[in-house]
């Protein structure tokens, strides 16, 4: 822990905010980055200058709770604006990733070029504008410095799931050639989240940077990335790639055409809750699809319902089963200990797959332990292959 000098500088016409802009934490401006870099380097620190001693941390946490009611103002503000834009809601930092990407492309003697690119690891769709805020810290977590925004902001870009990416261009102005008290980072941490108690998405990257409150780290703003990092092209301008044309499928499976078997999976299983598998195999001569989820009774010996079954996970592609070959679905029960109920033994599951459900259904023993009232519902994913 250690104390620095920071150096605000007035700058005519100029106001500094640190603002929630793009749901993050972001010291922030209405700056050219050209000039504002020369307005800086031409004020020189008198007695009028505005000069703050503080602890890296506190002066951090300090500029992030002093913003946290005009961030939100901001917020609202920037979502009635759009209220009539529809999307994905937008990205948090638990759903990303970040990397520190080289750019020597655009990168000169006294300015280090980056990108950072954001990757969307979720399993859910979400949307990047604006800035990220972004920090680069000692080894410690102690703030060295912020990045000013540069540049204007982008439209609202969607990230699809699992690997969607967007990407912010930086440049780092060289401590040597700008006559700085000199550090270099143990990582940058970058905070998406619009409350910016996320956490932030970190990094670690060896980068030099001014200490002494001079401002050299600048950031744009996010755009979708469409290709190899540092290849940025708008969606509109992208020449969609040839696809093949797919394969019909085979009529789907019918219930007549399938085979039943309830296997248990201890395995899986955990406190309370109880896993299984139910394989369905073609018996038929005739190939057929499948895809979604079947829909699933539990039955006692005379037949009369004792439970159900809820669809969980996503739906995917249909794929074709041929004589002999099985697709899987795989389950959770909660035991009636957990449920806090009367138990019962299920005699067996009778699974609908003909799509109007009209069919006969396909059963298979499975002497599942569930609530004698009726009330057990089965969790099972979709249809996979075996």
């Amino acid at each position: 822990m250690y104390t620095k000098r920071v150096m605000f500088q007035t700058l005519v016409g100029v106001a500094l905010t640190v603002a929630l802009t793009g749901g993050s934490a972001l010291v922030a401006g209405a700056l050219d980055a050209g000039g504002a870099k020369a307005a800086a380097a031409a004020s020189a620190p008198s007695a009028a200058d505005d000069v703050v001693t503080a602890d890296a941390r506190a002066t951090s946490a300090a500029l992030r709770a002093a913003n946290a009611n005009r961030g939100q103002a901001a917020a609202r503000v920037d979502q009635n604006d759009r209220a009539a834009m529809t999307g994905p809601v937008r990205c948090e930092d638990a759903q990303l990733s970040m990397d520190y990407v080289e750019r020597p492309d655009r990168s000169t003697s006294g300015v280090d070029a980056f990108d950072l690119v954001f990757t969307n690891i979720a399993s859910q769709p979400c949307s990047l504008d604006g800035w990220p805020g972004l920090v680069a810290e000692d080894a410690d977590g102690a703030t060295l410095t912020w990045a000013l925004a540069s540049g204007t902001t982008s439209k609202p870009a969607v990230l699809p799931p699992n690997g969607g990416r967007a990407v912010a261009e930086g440049t780092a102005d060289v401590p040597a050639a700008t006559g700085c008290a000199e550090a270099t980072s143990d990582h940058l941490r970058a905070y998406i989240s619009s409350d910016g108690a996320g956490g932030g998405i970190v990094d670690d990257v060896q980068l030099p940077v001014c200490t002494d409150g001079t401002w050299t780290l600048w950031l744009g703003p996010l755009t979708a990335l469409h290709g190899k990092p540092g290849e940025v092209t708008p969606p509109a301008e992208l020449e969609p790639e040839p696809q093949p044309e797919p394969e019909p499928h085979p009529a789907k499976c019918q219930d007549e055409q399938l085979a039943l078997e309830f296997v248990s999976r201890p395995d899986l299983s955990a406190d309370g809750a109880s896993a299984f598998e139910f394989v369905f195999t073609n018996m038929s001569d005739t190939p057929c699809a499948m895809w979604g989820w079947p829909g699933l009774v539990v039955e006692s010996a005379d037949g009369a319902r004792i439970g159900s079954s809820w669809a969980v996970g996503t739906d995917g592609e249909p794929f074709v089963i041929a004589n002999g070959d099985a697709a899987v679905v795989v389950g959770t029960a909660l035991t009636p200990t957990s449920s806090s109920c009367e138990a019962t033994t299920a005699d067996h599951v009778r699974a609908n797959v003909t799509s109007d459900g009209a069919g006969p259904g396909v059963v298979a023993t499975a002497p599942l332990e569930v609530c004698a009232d009726g009330s057990s519902v089965l969790e099972i994913g979709p249809l996979t292959p075996a």
